[in-house]
């Protein structure tokens, strides 16, 4: 963090300093940054740790106001990010953004070959039953709902009845839940 520079009081009526919310500090406006979206002020340094922070634990996309009581809730827009972190990291926040994009896609998913990791479309969008899917980099054919290989005329692995070998349903109860009697 830095520190607030000291400044003789006749200076303080011409140039007036400004708290930053996040470290308390005084500084002059031009070390300050403005939020566009809510109007919060804060000192640049510790604003743009705040948003390096975010970006490399992958913790946001949309990168809140970091003042907790921000009346208006703001985000930072893009380019207020851009201006603030090195290309390195505005690459990552980009990358985040468009993975959060796909996840949340009712039309595309992720090819589940660990070699590929290609976006592939769906083919009835909006359908909820499996689907086969056919990644054009790879070429793999896989299901929809389990990412498993295509499985015609087969339930999914996970929503198909767990079985146990006999003896094995009463064992795992008994043993786990003494009061669970069969």
């Amino acid at each position: 963090m830095t520190t607030a520079r000291y400044r003789p009081t006749w200076d303080l009526a011409l140039d007036p300093l400004v708290s930053c919310k996040l470290c308390l500090g005084e500084y002059p406006v031009e070390q300050m940054t403005t939020i566009a979206q809510c109007q919060c002020i804060f000192c640049t340094l510790c604003l743009k740790q705040y948003v390096e922070l975010l970006i490399k634990e992958g913790l946001e996309t949309a990168i809140s106001c970091p003042d907790a009581a921000c009346p208006k809730q703001g985000h930072l827009q893009e380019n207020e990010i851009e201006c603030m972190v090195a290309a390195e990291i505005m690459q990552r926040y980009k990358k985040l953004q468009f993975e959060r994009e796909v996840l949340f896609d009712p039309c595309r998913t992720w090819c589940p070959a660990s070699t590929c990791q290609a976006v592939c479309q769906l083919q009835d969008v909006g359908l909820q039953t499996p689907q086969p899917v056919q990644c054009k980099a790879c070429h793999m054919e896989f299901c929809s709902t389990c990412k498993a290989s295509w499985h015609p005329g087969q339930g999914c692995p996970e929503t198909m009845p767990i079985t146990f070998l006999p003896g094995e349903t009463r064992c795992f109860y008994e043993c786990s839940y003494p009061s669970f009697k069969n």
